[in-house]
């Protein structure tokens, strides 16, 4: 019986050992309660409203089935043709000038200082037109009807013939053609005098002694 007691002393001494571990494990948590216990974070599942959804940022989306209005997108303007107009501002400057002269030809009377323009009416060679005015190329008349219209220069005889001698009144440049619109060639200084050859509305056709023939204003003859 001592020997039979002594083989169990080794096991129960095992025992004791491991229920004493026990009783120290366990003192942790002795008195703790379920107020203690943090509380558990719980993550949303896939059906869940995510941070888009949530009422902060509901409130930045628009209603389902309301549009929401944009910007309307500036449109550029087509970029504007200028048309240059100075061939066709310089054909209608008007020169004054009076004068009857006659047809070299039959010509067209046109309502404006261009072909393109309508046509008042065919005049006839050798014909006489009133002429009121003149143009780049084009001759201003006044119809027997009152109305005005453009023939072209080259269809009148322009010069009449002259022969005199005139002293210049003031120095005047010499143009190739009898208007405001003819390309100077040389000059002529008050005090001289010149061989007048021609008369061409308000323009003199004068010859200088270089033969050079050209046109100057009658108004430097005064």
């Amino acid at each position: 019986m001592v020997h039979r007691g002594f083989g169990c002393s080794p096991l129960l001494a095992l025992i004791v050992v491991a229920v004493a571990m026990l009783s120290i494990s366990a003192s942790p948590y002795a008195g703790v309660t379920e107020e203690d216990v943090p509380a558990t974070s719980i993550v949303p599942g896939e059906g869940a409203t995510s941070a888009a959804g949530s009422p902060a940022a509901a409130s930045t989306l628009a209603p389902a089935g309301v549009v929401t209005p944009t910007a309307p997108t500036a449109k550029s303007k087509p970029a504007t043709r200028h048309r240059s107009t100075t061939a066709s501002s310089r054909e209608a400057e008007i020169e004054p000038a009076q004068g009857r002269l006659q047809l070299l030809e039959d010509a067209w009377v046109y309502s404006a200082p261009a072909k393109n323009s309508k046509h008042i009416k065919r005049a006839t060679k050798d014909k006489y037109v009133n002429v009121t005015g003149s143009t780049h190329y084009y001759l201003q008349v006044k119809l027997k009807d009152g109305q005005t219209g453009y023939v072209e220069t080259s269809a009148v005889s322009v010069v009449s013939p002259i022969d005199k001698v005139f002293v210049l009144t003031h120095d005047a440049s010499v143009l190739d053609k009898p208007n405001r619109w003819g390309k100077k060639v040389a000059a002529v200084h008050k005090g001289r005098s010149v061989h007048a050859v021609g008369l061409a509305l308000n323009y003199t056709q004068i010859k200088m002694k270089d033969g050079l023939i050209g046109f100057i204003p009658i108004s430097a003859l005064e």
